[in-house]
């Protein structure tokens, strides 16, 4: 994940909760705010951790497929 700044710069944010953690990722690849949907359903997933446990390597997931999903392809 250090790999890349954005994502460090989001996931090593203090005091910043998994809502607003998601929407800023929602924000730097689509460039629009996740639907309620959406965001229940992340949230969730990075406050379990992901498969791993792991709150940060869940913000790692959701960020790359976001960028691999059909609607970062399709629009930008």
């Amino acid at each position: 994940m250090t790999r890349n700044k954005t994502l460090a710069t989001i996931a090593d944010s203090a005091n910043t909760s998994s809502p607003r953690r998601i929407e800023t990722l929602f924000l730097a690849s689509l460039s629009r705010n996740s639907t309620a949907a959406e965001l229940k359903r992340f949230v969730a997933y990075v406050e379990k951790g992901g498969p791993t446990g792991d709150r940060r390597t869940a913000l790692a997931d959701l960020f790359w497929a976001l960028l691999n999903g059909p609607e970062f392809r399709l629009n930008h």
